[in-house]
């Protein structure tokens, strides 16, 4: 091949448990298994969600050390503070806007998807990687994606996906342009690529979900947060433990509280969870995207000056 070079590398962990799970998913579909119900899927995306998705956005205060929002104890404070002020914010930001918030939602979490591959590549590139991968689930399933999607943001909701499916024979081109610039680089991301698509498409949509967020997604960035925090130790695991468990008892606490809130008349069974879990991520999304870009930006400045530090 001309250009750039293969790398061929050994698979990673998280490929191999993103690859078994989603080809076990993918034969019990062609096998016609039943799916379970609504609800059910619901319930357990809820606790793969708590239990292995929100661990990797944990590492938070420690990238955020390493790119020098905080050095001191009350500097720790004032990032946490500041953390939670725009989690509340954009709680309140989806329950004024649901319909744009869910569309901000989407592109947001698709720029942040699409960094999973082709990392090298032009961010315009990854995202619509990213974009259309959450794009496919609503052309192949639109009723069951509209109807999460009207649980999430009412009428507007609807609207979304009838968009999405619209736009999914140009997911499906942007999904199969990644893997084919993936293959001259690093192949496993072509595997992962299709797989991800594949699921998106024959799957439920909660499955694919799932399987993708807790499987792959999630698995990847806590493997790389522990690899460049091999010097926290200890620090790294309690940090990761307290940031997660403090989420998943505040939930708690809202759902016992508050779940009449959360379960709107007429909704989708199960909806109150699927609130609770999208509206949630959605607001631990954005100040943990701006923590990692905040994080890159700080490193990407570090490495230039050594390397004008080495030329000079």
């Amino acid at each position: 091949m001309s250009g750039a070079r293969v790398l061929w590398t050994r698979p990673s962990f998280e490929t191999v448990f993103f690859s078994v799970a989603a080809i076990v998913a993918v034969l019990g579909i062609a096998l016609r298994l039943p799916a379970p119900p609504l609800p059910v899927q619901a319930a357990v995306l809820g606790v793969l969600v708590a239990t292995l998705g929100l661990p990797h956005g944990a590492l938070d205060p420690l990238i955020a050390r390493r790119a020098g929002l905080w050095r001191t104890p009350l500097g720790f404070a004032g990032f946490n503070l500041g953390y939670l002020v725009i989690v509340v914010l954009v709680v309140g930001v989806w329950l004024l806007a649901p319909t744009a918030s869910l569309i901000g939602f989407l592109v947001v979490s698709g720029i942040h998807f699409g960094a999973d591959w082709n990392s090298g590549r032009s961010v315009v590139l990854r995202s619509l990687t990213g974009v259309g991968l959450l794009t496919l689930p609503a052309f192949a399933h639109h009723d069951e994606v509209a109807g999460i999607y009207r649980t999430l943001a009412g009428t507007g909701g609807g609207v979304v996906a009838d968009v999405q499916a619209l736009l999914g024979p140009v997911a499906i081109i942007a999904m199969l342009i990644g893997a084919t610039l993936a293959l001259r680089r690093r192949p496993t991301d072509t595997l992962e690529i299709l797989l991800a698509a594949t699921l998106a498409l024959v799957a439920p949509p909660l499955i694919f979900f799932a399987l993708y967020f807790c499987a792959l997604h999630s698995a990847r960035h806590l493997r790389h947060g522990f690899a460049e925090e091999r010097g926290s130790g200890r620090l790294a695991v309690l940090i990761t433990v307290v940031y997660t468990v403090v989420p998943i008892a505040a939930v708690g606490i809202l759902t016992v509280v508050f779940v009449g809130d959360f379960a709107p008349g007429g909704s989708l069974a199960g909806g109150w969870i699927i609130r609770l879990v999208f509206i949630g991520l959605a607001a631990l999304t954005v100040p943990h995207m701006m923590v990692i870009a905040i994080g890159e930006l700080r490193g990407r400045r570090q490495s230039a000056l050594r390397r004008a530090d080495s030329l000079a």
